[in-house]
């Protein structure tokens, strides 16, 4: 879990008022690395798994998984995939990671000032500035480092377009549907999302489900906003959908 806000816990009331951590810090590439690479050792380990449920920022790094291995191994097998199929809850948008070493790399600059706006607006904002109770001050979310990650960041681009920010050795930019009709998460999908959220950002579901298949999406809307859903006849319908997504993955 990774959220502090809002009433998505509101039947484990308990749990809410434990310290709760992000998976990594999405302004740091070298972090962001080092979780998926984490995440696939493990996965590597104990998996392949028949399924991943994810909300949010855990929505976001499942995709980023499953499109990570997609790109690594193009033609691997149902079975030999990280997941056969993936529920997102109110899914963030996936960040794509690399080493410029890596890349052929673009003379062309851009202003990334928009861009870098809305990631203050994202991460600076009163809720995530506030002094979380019960967490020690050494785990207390370093905004003013944070802060001096955004300043250092510059709009650059790849030789094939594509425009990412970087503030060193990495770049980071969101992964964005292809051009092609191949989309970049083809294995059976359940997008969980409201369509409020859709009217304030596409990037709490809606850009999601379009790095997706569309012939194996699912779709199921709530009226929380990045809120949990809740209420027995939507967890009826969720449980029947999600048991329809792990039915569609083994007819593939």
């Amino acid at each position: 879990m990774r959220h502090t806000e809002g009433n998505w816990s509101l039947y484990t009331t308990s749990f809410s008022k434990l310290p709760l951590y992000t998976y990594y810090n999405p302004l740091s590439p070298a972090s962001i690395l080092q979780t998926e690479e984490e995440l696939e050792d493990l996965i590597a380990r104990e998996g392949p798994f028949d399924g991943v449920l994810g909300y949010s920022g855990g929505a976001a790094l499942a995709a980023e998984i499953i499109i990570r291995d997609a790109r690594a191994n193009p033609f691997g097998l149902p079975e030999e995939r990280p997941f056969r199929f993936a529920i997102f809850i109110n899914g963030a948008s996936p960040l794509r990671v690399f080493r410029l070493q890596d890349e052929e790399l673009s003379d062309v600059t851009f202003d990334p000032s928009a861009l870098l706006d809305e990631a203050r607006s994202m991460f600076m904002r009163p809720s995530a500035l506030r002094h979380k109770e019960g967490v020690s001050p050494e785990d207390q979310v370093d905004h003013a480092a944070m802060l001096a990650l955004l300043n250092a960041c510059e709009g650059k681009m790849l030789a094939d377009g594509t425009a990412f920010i970087s503030s060193g050795d990495f770049g980071l930019c969101r992964f964005e549907p292809g051009e092609d009709s191949e989309a970049l998460i083809d294995i059976p999908t359940l997008h969980i999302r409201s369509l409020e959220e859709d009217k304030i950002t596409p990037h709490h579901g809606l850009h999601l489900l379009g790095l997706c298949s569309k012939e194996n999406a699912r779709k199921f809307h709530h009226a929380h906003g990045h809120d949990f859903p809740r209420g027995r006849a939507e967890m009826k319908k969720i449980s029947q959908l999600i048991r329809d997504i792990a039915e569609d993955a083994w007819k593939l």
